[in-house]
């Protein structure tokens, strides 16, 4: 029985680590559809969208590093919601951005010769797959990325509430994007406003089926 309760085990942890995978992947390609769209996108990506542009550098070359640095900082502070996924997130995400960005570039004109309506259609499916990939990302629970670590650590650490955290360190992300010269508008609405109520009700009625768990009420 504890052999077959093992294996069980075990490949659960592979089912895992693969759902995991695909959703890092999905959230990068809804970062790729932010990049073509130009009209914003989640704090983190407007973040090191704006810096790489300015270090001329991909974007996913630009996030690898940046989340390295994060990751250093994480490893000698708290390490106890590092795993698997981490690394998955830290890695997967940019550069499935910029290979969705380079695939959208060579079908689609750039972001000035399309309609408003056709740039708002690209940003609500960034949107969605940044959603989505999150929701089963999460769930899998396999491990934070480092900016979401970071995003914990600190309010456990200090006084500060964890909204009021949260809210600081993405204005600050959006606002050193925008001064990098990273756009922001609808899609930068979509996540600040969207993410919070929508994340739970994709946690429960889709990722939770698909991964095997059963989220709390």
């Amino acid at each position: 029985m504890d052999k077959l309760f093992e294996r069980f085990r075990g490949q659960q942890m592979v089912r895992r680590t693969v759902i995991m995978l695909i959703a890092v992947i999905i959230m990068g390609m809804g970062v790729g559809f932010f990049m073509h769209a130009a009209m914003g996108s989640d704090p983190f990506s407007t973040l090191n969208l704006g810096v790489s542009s300015k270090l001329n550098l991909s974007f996913g070359v630009w996030q690898a590093i940046f989340n390295a640095i994060l990751l250093v900082i994480i490893v000698f502070v708290d390490r106890s919601k590092l795993g698997i996924g981490t690394i998955g997130n830290m890695l997967l995400v940019g550069f499935s951005a910029d290979i969705m960005s380079g695939l959208l570039a060579n079908i689609l004109p750039p972001a000035s010769g399309l309609g408003i309506i056709s740039r708002v259609l690209l940003t609500v499916l960034g949107v969605l797959m940044q959603l989505v990939g999150c929701s089963f990302y999460v769930t899998c629970d396999l491990g934070m990325a480092p900016y979401d670590c970071i995003s914990y650590i600190v309010p456990e650490r200090t006084k500060i509430p964890f909204r009021w955290w949260r809210i600081l360190i993405d204005v600050i992300c959006v606002g050193t994007g925008f001064a990098c010269g990273a756009a922001i508008g609808i899609g930068t609405l979509m996540m600040a406003f969207g993410t919070g109520p929508l994340l739970p009700i994709f946690n429960k009625y889709l990722a939770a089926p698909v991964v095997g768990r059963k989220m709390e009420k």
